[in-house]
This record gives C-alpha cells, sequence and structure tokens, in this order.
C-alpha cells in the first residue's frame, strides 16, 4: 500500500483508534458487561479483541467465561451436551427396554413426523439403534431433505 503524503501512518491511525477506546472505557465496561463479545465490541472500534481484552483486565473489570457469550445466542443445554458420567450397561438396557415397550406410540409418533434425534434425546437411547429398531419393525422410514440451491 502506497501512502499519499497527506495520509495518516497505520501506526497513527492504531493509536487514535486505541486512544478512542481508552476514552470511552466507561461504555465499553457497559457493552461488556452486557454480554456482548469482546470481539463485536473491538470491531467497533478498530482496535484487536486481545488488546481490549487486556485493557479490561487493566481497568479491573472481571472477566467471564468463555462460554457465557454464546449464553445469548444458544440454550445452556446446547452448549453442555456430555453426561457427566458414563451409563451403565443396565442403564442403556433399560432405556432401550422402555423404548420397545413403547412400540406403538413410538411408531405413531415417527410416522406422524417426529424426528429419530427427538425420540432418541427423549429415550435416552443411541439414534443409531433407533434407526435399527425401525428397520427391524418394517417401519417405513423417511428420505432425508435435499438441500435446495
Amino acid at each position: 500500500m502506497t501512502e499519499t503524503p497527506n495520509s495518516p501512518s497505520k501506526e497513527a491511525v492504531q493509536a487514535a483508534a486505541r486512544d478512542a477506546a481508552r476514552a470511552d472505557s466507561d461504555v465499553i465496561i457497559r457493552r461488556y458487561q452486557a454480554r456482548e463479545p469482546v470481539s463485536r465490541i473491538a470491531a467497533d472500534y478498530g482496535v484487536t479483541a486481545n488488546w481490549l481484552g487486556l485493557r479490561l483486565i487493566e481497568w479491573g473489570v472481571p472477566r467471564r467465561h468463555r462460554h457465557e457469550a454464546h449464553a445469548l445466542r444458544r440454550p445452556a443445554g446446547h452448549v453442555f451436551r456430555g453426561r457427566s458420567r458414563r451409563r451403565s450397561t443396565a442403564e442403556v438396557r433399560a432405556a432401550q427396554a422402555q423404548f420397545t415397550g413403547d412400540r406403538a406410540d413410538v411408531t405413531a409418533r415417527y410416522l406422524a413426523g417426529a424426528s429419530i434425534t427427538t425420540l432418541a434425546r427423549e429415550y435416552q437411547v443411541n439414534p443409531v439403534w433407533i434407526t435399527e429398531r425401525l428397520d427391524y419393525w418394517n417401519v417405513p422410514r423417511r428420505k432425508r431433505p435435499t438441500p435446495s440451491l
């Protein structure tokens, strides 16, 4: 990039952006405490997220956990999907037995439009196992939707 004699240097532009961010520290702190992502605030001021994060520490603002930035966009259950412990074989078999016991209801719900994933979450069984059960029970499977271009 060639600079014209009257244009400010890249360093001068960065310094001006940093000075503007320092001057608006109260606004930045309020936006951060309102759970706005640091990257978005930094982009608005023309500084890097890393630089802004260091300024927040310098200004004494307590840092929030990384996952909290996503809390507004996704439910917490979606962020933390894993189980705290593995289920025993007996627990898995009990869930599968309950699913098999509700065969008529499960089949009717699937044919009415319930997804395999929804059924798997409700009964806490593997979706692949459900597809095998549906095939074994001769339940006609739905086709996957093709993406439209």
